[in-house]
């Protein structure tokens, strides 16, 4: 067991040294030194409050929730073009890939399983390409 948790540690290592991990890394500081980044998440963390409040609400005032539902919309709008926001939500997503082909890759080394695309037979002979 300890070359198993060996090799754990150094692929953690790895992982940490990756370019997709450090761009991660460096998008979220930069997004938490953005002034109009951090509003904008406080902004729609307020906004959803207020729609999942007006939703657990019994005698729920549909006026009032589409009305939150329209602000909520309208951050995250501003949100989607947030240079800042976008940045790090493409770091984020390429990390993501990264750990999600690391994971399948020990999946197939350990099952001889390999993960298919949603959608995906299994038969690559009619496939356009997955990998």
């Amino acid at each position: 067991m300890e070359k198993v948790l060996n090799q754990a540690e150094m692929l953690a290592e790895a992982i940490l040294e990756s370019e997709e991990y450090i761009a991660m890394r460096l998008a979220e500081q930069a997004a938490m030194k953005d002034e109009k980044a951090t509003q904008l998440i406080a902004a729609y963390s307020e906004k959803r409050h207020n729609v999942e409040m007006l939703l657990a609400d019994a005698n729920m005032d549909h006026g009032a929730l589409a009305k939150a539902g329209e602000e909520l919309q309208n951050v995250e709008h501003a949100i989607d073009e947030n240079e800042v926001l976008n940045k790090m939500r493409e770091t984020n997503d390429a990390f993501n890939n990264m750990m999600k082909k690391v994971n399948s890759i020990i999946r197939y080394v350990v099952t001889g399983e390999e993960e298919h695309e949603e959608g995906c037979s299994g038969s690559c002979h009619s496939c356009s390409g997955c990998h």
